[in-house]
């Protein structure tokens, strides 16, 4: 097995402190093991060594959009226009709700459904994608999309009403740095639209950090270290007020207890279904505890 390109993180990245705590996590993946650190500044809970370079890019092949992407948790495959398409006019209705919101940029565009949705409906649409497979699909589509980082793609400045990510910030190398360069190429008064998972908020996932912790022990994931980064409400909002954007909204939304998901003994998975059982109407309810987000920002006015 040839050695994983990867670093370690004596700080974090989010807000550049050094005081960081174990967080009772790892990743185990390729023989290698991949902690979790807490930041004790702004909160931010991260991998304190991460996959970098080409062991980064290999985990989002082909197979990555057929079957790991949303975390594992949509049985369709990127590619499938008819399943998402519900969702991309609930967003798209959502960015049209703001007046004079035109040309959209989406950030990890995968297959680019939702930019051929926006097309659609007389958006001027561009996106940036990592992967060189789900680049070709888009492009196939006859969408304008750029392969690689947002930093990489070097946009102009101010050039985009709406800039979409979705469950995509958690994998980015450096959060602070991708969501500033969201901030630069957003035109002032424009959107950022940040979506994606915030499983170490949920009630479970709480208990279980919690628990594991106090008994020195790790919650082991036995896949590829996929989230770098595992947000919560607060950590989003220091995030984005951090690089110029005024905080809009976080909604919170709760998974609701279904089969069991990675490897989970019989036990935890139906230890986890009851407590994500009340924690369905408690984040429908109250909007907190939630295990996924939707986060708007929006840029000043000049």
């Amino acid at each position: 097995m040839s050695a994983l390109d990867t670093r370690t993180l004596d700080h974090c990245l989010a807000c550049g402190s050094g005081e960081l705590s174990r967080a009772a996590m790892r990743y185990e993946w390729q023989g290698a093991r991949f902690p979790a650190a807490r930041c004790a500044s702004c909160g931010m809970l991260f991998l304190r060594l991460q996959p970098v370079g080409a062991t980064l890019a290999s985990m989002y092949s082909a197979e990555y959009f057929e079957q790991d992407f949303r975390c594992g948790r949509s049985e369709a495959r990127s590619t499938d226009e008819d399943a998402f398409r519900q969702e991309n006019d609930g967003l798209l209705d959502r960015f049209e709700s703001w007046r004079g919101q035109s040309r959209l940029l989406e950030v990890g565009c995968a297959a680019g459904l939702l930019l051929k949705r926006a097309r659609e409906r007389s958006w001027l649409v561009t996106g940036v994608e990592l992967s060189g497979d789900a680049v070709a699909n888009a492009r196939a589509l006859g969408l304008d999309v750029q392969q690689g980082t947002l930093e990489s793609a070097n946009l102009p400045a101010d050039a985009f009403d709406v800039v979409y990510m979705g469950d995509v910030l958690e994998h980015v190398p450096d959060c602070r740095a991708t969501l500033a360069e969201v901030a630069r190429v957003l035109a002032p008064g424009g959107h950022a639209v940040v979506r994606g998972p915030i499983t170490a908020h949920s009630l479970a996932r709480r208990l279980g950090l919690a628990i594991y912790g106090a008994l020195g022990r790790d919650i082991v994931l036995r896949e590829p270290p996929y989230h770098l980064w595992e947000f919560r409400p607060g950590s989003l909002k220091r995030l984005a007020r951090r690089v110029g954007l005024e905080v809009v909204a976080v909604e919170q939304s709760k998974i609701p207890p279904g089969p069991r998901y990675g490897r989970k003994s019989a036990l935890q998975a139906l230890v986890m279904n009851a407590i994500d059982a009340l924690n369905v109407p408690l984040t429908r309810s109250f909007n907190m505890l939630g295990d996924r987000a939707l986060f708007v920002g929006r840029k000043p006015a000049r």
